[in-house]
């Protein structure tokens, strides 16, 4: 592992531990064996930091490929696979908690915009909804923005806080189908309220 790698390793570590404000360059160095001023080298600042250890997590998961590859397919279906498949938003969640506890620390602090996802990449989101827009196949009277936010918020917190809400499937959904029981209920539900007939 390259010093740039331990780095951004041990502050996924820190940062989740501690959330953003509390964990210091100081301790990151410390942690990971390098001198402070190593870290410098790469990153100009935490904020540059914690927004490459998130883009570290998405390169290491492919779903940056996968989104640029998803939007500019044209069948709807493949958008919503973004979203609920093996390999979409859902399951990137899933398989990285500590992202997710990072966030909840950032949601708690408010100490900075975490840009997430980056500028560029909700552009193109945007994009793409307004085009499925005035095809007709989603709904023109919703805000294209709500759309991801609806689909982030839901996933961001339902694993940041499952805990709270996984009784609430009773005995009729063994503990391992929880999640997908509670993905493929919501798809449903959202699915057949955005969009225009039986077009998604």
């Amino acid at each position: 592992m390259s010093g740039k790698e331990r780095i951004l390793e041990v502050a996924g570590e820190l940062f989740a531990e501690k959330g953003f404000t509390g964990a210091s360059m100081n301790e990151i160095a410390e942690r990971a064996g390098v001198a402070k001023s190593l870290i410098y080298h790469y990153f100009d600042s935490k904020k540059a930091l914690w927004e490459a250890m998130v883009k570290n997590y998405h390169n290491k998961s492919g779903l940056l490929e996968k989104f640029y590859e998803t939007i500019s397919n044209d069948d709807p279906d493949v958008m919503m696979e973004l979203v609920t498949g093996r390999n979409g938003l859902f399951e990137f969640f899933r398989n990285n908690p500590r992202l997710v506890r990072l966030f909840s620390w950032l949601n708690l602090q408010r100490d900075f915009d975490p840009e997430y996802p980056d500028a560029d990449m909700r552009e193109r989101v945007l994009a793409r909804i307004t085009e499925l827009q005035e095809k007709g196949q989603i709904r023109p009277d919703i805000t294209p923005g709500l759309v991801p936010v609806v689909f982030l918020s839901l996933t961001m917190n339902w694993f940041a806080s499952r805990w709270l809400y996984a009784g609430w499937f009773g005995n009729s959904v063994p503990p391992e189908d929880v999640d997908d029981a509670f993905m493929g209920g919501v798809m449903d539900i959202l699915v057949k309220g955005i969009s225009c007939g039986d077009k998604i």
